[in-house]
């Protein structure tokens, strides 16, 4: 009796434990972390790489069917500069769900794939998060 009671002791408490970790993560887990990074494919050209470590990103943009053709590379370049502006504003000012500053340069030439999953990647962390990055802006998802 003894040995089943200590047992039983280990059992809820090793639950606890991973049930305080599992807490913890979901808690980290509500920051949104974006990164920029350029990984050289020639020596004369650059490709630049978005890096989203929220969990959540890749399932949401692979569930929806988004139309890539009703966007223009200048149109999602010049919404992607006033979010990335916005996103750095708030990074600055200490908000709590933006945990990374964006490196995003208006002037450089990224391609259309990196700017179409950038802009979804704003348009994720609007729905998720269930705010605006730019009030009163009615970009078309």
């Amino acid at each position: 009796m003894k040995r089943v009671l200590i047992i039983l002791i280990i059992v809820l408490l090793s639950g606890l434990i991973i049930s305080c970790g599992a807490q913890k993560r979901v808690a980290d887990s509500k920051k949104s972390t974006v990164e920029i990074s350029d990984t050289t494919a020639l020596k004369d050209s650059t490709k630049y790489e978005l890096i989203v470590f929220d969990p959540g990103f890749d399932f949401w943009f692979q569930s929806r069917a988004f139309t890539k053709n009703q966007y223009s590379n200048d149109y999602l370049q010049s919404w992607n500069h006033l979010y990335s502006m916005e996103w750095n504003r708030r990074y600055s000012s200490g908000d709590e769900f933006i945990d990374s500053y964006l490196e995003y340069d208006y002037l450089t030439s990224y391609d259309f794939e990196f700017n179409f999953k950038l802009y979804m990647f704003f348009k994720y962390f609007e729905e998720k998060n269930r705010l605006k990055l730019l009030p009163g802006s009615r970009s078309p998802l």
